[in-house]
């Protein structure tokens, strides 16, 4: 009877809260007409597609034909067959203003076995959610008062540079999320390319990412024990798992062409002085999770030392509904600075997000 009650009282809730909604017109939470289909929100470990680097960042990501070192392992890992030394990358990602969530990361490349070695760290956490049950919906001090959300991947791959204008890489990623005593692991692997063709300083990349098989959630929070004493067991109790449904990985897709517009011999407006560079990039995003996304980068650097940046994105969705600020708009700088035989880079990045704020990269790199 209970039960009874309390599915009656539930939809009368939905059935007030849609009506209420509705009236809010476009800028509620249901569909509206001039609402399309799409694939958000189908897909586990959707952290992976928030780019990692300040570069990167400040060029709206469209970096897949230009990233090299050890960030290269984040989106296309031919890039890391450019590093001739022991290199190394460390950054933390401010996401969404003031929401509380974070990010971390980490790279390393060695030379090795004819070409390069790399492993990488990157984690988000969601920062402290305040723990709730039915029985204790303003807090579980049992339990915990706090508990937080944390996707994380482990990789390691192997780039070579078969020529002088080819090279290519690929891993294997360890991939978990979710909370403590239940999330979701899986397995998955990237490949990527980059060409340089020689005409007018133009570099094709292109990576596929995330390609692995599906996973089911399971932990201590997803089992229940079941008495069986009244069954004529020998076992008083059984420890069940329950049933959660395949979740299957954001497999992504990138192709980006970079062009040299200034200071190489090969640039569209030749070498000039040599004190002055002008990198543009222009991207497209496809994944099995989102509408086809297009992003254009430049960079421009003065005696390879300093370095400004922007870049925008268009995501193709409705992230900036309900906001006049600018989504997806990007920029930044970086200081190149030798030190001891090797360089010593610091970058930062600023992307405005429309109601989520903004994003803010930081990024540190030794070695290249």
């Amino acid at each position: 009877m209970q039960i009874t009650r309390l599915i009656g009282a539930f939809g009368a809730a939905t059935l007030l809260l849609g009506t209420t909604v509705r009236a809010q017109g476009p800028g509620g939470l249901l569909p509206t007409p001039a609402d399309t289909p799409n694939r958000q929100g189908t897909r586990g470990a959707n952290f992976l597609h928030i780019g990692v680097g300040a570069r990167s960042g400040a060029m709206a990501n469209a970096t897949a034909a230009s990233v090299s070192g050890p960030l290269a392992w984040f989106s296309n890992p031919s890039g890391a067959g450019t590093s001739e030394s022991f290199s190394a990358v460390a950054g933390r990602q401010s996401l969404y203003g003031d929401l509380g969530l974070g990010q971390t990361y980490a790279a390393l490349s060695i030379p090795a076995l004819g070409g390069n070695i790399g492993v990488h760290f990157n984690t988000l956490s969601s920062g402290d959610i305040k723990r709730t049950t039915e029985l204790n919906p303003f807090g579980d001090r049992l339990g915990g008062n706090f508990f937080q959300w944390t996707s994380t991947v482990v990789g390691i791959g192997y780039a070579k540079r078969l020529t002088d204008r080819l090279q290519v890489g690929g891993q294997i990623k360890y991939i978990s999320e979710g909370i403590p005593d239940a999330g979701t692991k899986w397995v998955a692997g990237d490949i990527g390319t980059q060409f340089n063709t020689g005409l007018y300083g133009l570099t094709l990349g292109g990576s596929i990412s995330n390609v692995g098989p599906t996973a089911r959630a399971s932990g201590a929070l997803i089992t229940r024990v079941i008495s069986t004493a009244d069954r004529g067991t020998f076992s008083d109790n059984r420890r069940v798992s329950l049933y959660t449904s395949q979740v299957e990985l954001p497999v992504e897709f990138r192709l980006s062409l970079a062009s040299d517009l200034l200071g190489s011999a090969n640039s569209l407006l030749g070498k000039g002085s040599g004190n002055n560079t002008l990198n543009a990039e222009v991207a497209v995003n496809e994944s099995t999770d989102f509408t086809t996304q297009y992003a254009i980068g430049l960079e421009y650097g003065y005696r390879n030392i300093l370095f400004v940046r922007g870049g925008k994105r268009v995501y193709n969705d409705d992230r900036d509904r309900g906001t006049d600020t600018p989504v997806g708009l990007a920029g930044g700088f970086g200081l190149r600075l030798p030190a001891k035989g090797r360089n010593v880079r610091f970058d930062y990045s600023y992307e405005s997000a429309g109601a989520l704020q903004n994003i803010q990269i930081f990024s540190f790199e030794v070695g290249r």
